[in-house]
């Protein structure tokens, strides 16, 4: 019986195995979806192609060279004389190499101011040449030092000149022609100025001849702040009582500045110059103002701390005298003639020159 058993289980498997190998085979499983690359794959930019503005760019610079390249050798003739390209090139390509995209345009604009402005500089020069002015070596060495003179050191003109890139012959060169033209706008035209003009215009304008109210002052600053501890403010006050003993015995004030305040102005004796109304801190300029010259406050706190005021000088709002700003206006007068005179005399020179443009 056992043995009937295994054989219908044997029988039963190969029918099953039989089976397997006569159904049709199954479909084959749909391939899966590929994978979505993730952007950290896609493929990097070709790191010598240009960006748009880096293209821009490049066609800006190209556009700049070849209208250099089209400039003439001699871009016009003034009175017979020719006038060469070389400064005008110069000109264009600086500016170009400040980075600024000139536009077609204004390229065009610009080439015509250029070239008008260097057209006036040879008809001037033509004219200061036909009148025989010139400025002497001695009046352009004198110029030449007073202009060194606004800088502390030669170090400090010597930096000026690097970083400017200009030589302290180009310098004198400028002065030369600026001087040879004020010559000659003398020799052509009334430069004087009358008392009476001086006094007109300073009567019309008074609003810049007024001086407002000030108080110029030295302080002592102890420095503490406002949200600061009681041993803070205790310490704080420890030193202020220091400065008004040395005071009291006696001591400038200028010199206990120096000593003890902590403020920017110390190393200058507590100095800070005039100020008006609305300069410095309200608790500081309400003592300072209601104060008379020689007086020292007694401790003002303020956001920075304890302030002890001396105050040098106090100006009420004032009109300045004529006399005292005589010379000012008159300066001021003569510069507006001038290039008044100028446009002028640039216009008369225009007018009978033969100009021939060749660009």
């Amino acid at each position: 019986m056992r043995g009937f058993k295994i054989v219908v289980l044997l029988t039963c498997a190969f029918a099953l195995a039989a089976c397997k190998r006569s159904e049709p085979p199954a479909p084959p499983e749909e391939p899966p979806a590929p994978e979505q690359e993730s952007p950290a794959e896609e493929p990097t930019a070709d790191p010598d192609e240009l960006t748009p503005a880096e293209q821009a760019e490049e066609a800006a610079a190209e556009h700049i060279q070849s209208f250099l390249d089209s400039i003439p050798d001699i871009i016009a003739t003034v009175n017979g004389v020719p006038l060469e390209a070389d400064r005008f090139r110069e000109e264009i390509a600086r500016i170009a190499a400040r980075g600024a995209q000139i536009p077609p345009e204004r390229l065009e604009r610009l080439q015509k101011t250029i070239l008008q402005r260097h057209i006036e500089e040879l008809l001037l020069e033509q004219e200061i040449e036909r009148l025989g002015v010139a400025a002497t070596p001695e009046e352009i060495d004198a110029e030449f030092d007073s202009y060194k003179q606004r800088f502390r050191t030669e170090e400090q003109f010597e930096n000026y000149l690097k970083h400017g890139k200009v030589t302290a012959e180009q310098i004198r060169e400028r002065m030369q022609a600026k001087r040879a033209l004020e010559k000659l706008i003398d020799k052509t035209a009334d430069m004087a100025v009358s008392k009476a003009e001086a006094k007109d215009f300073y009567e019309q304008n008074e609003r810049f001849y007024m001086d407002k109210e000030g108080v110029r002052a030295s302080h002592i600053l102890i420095k503490v702040a406002e949200d600061a501890s009681d041993e803070q403010v205790a310490e704080a006050r420890k030193k202020v009582r220091e400065a008004l003993a040395l005071l009291k015995e006696g001591k400038a004030f200028e010199e206990v500045a120096k000593q003890i305040s902590e403020g920017p102005s110390a190393p200058k004796g507590g100095e800070l110059g005039f100020f008006g109304r609305g300069q410095m801190v309200k608790e500081f300029e309400d003592v300072a103002f209601s104060m008379e010259a020689g007086q020292v406050s007694d401790p003002v706190r303020t956001r920075f701390g304890f302030h002890i005021i001396k105050v040098i000088e106090k100006r009420e709002e004032r009109k300045r005298p004529f006399e005292d700003v005589r010379e000012q206006i008159e300066e001021s007068l003569r510069n507006k003639k001038f290039f008044q005179e100028r446009r002028n005399l640039i216009r008369r020179l225009n007018e009978e020159a033969e100009i021939d443009i060749l660009i």
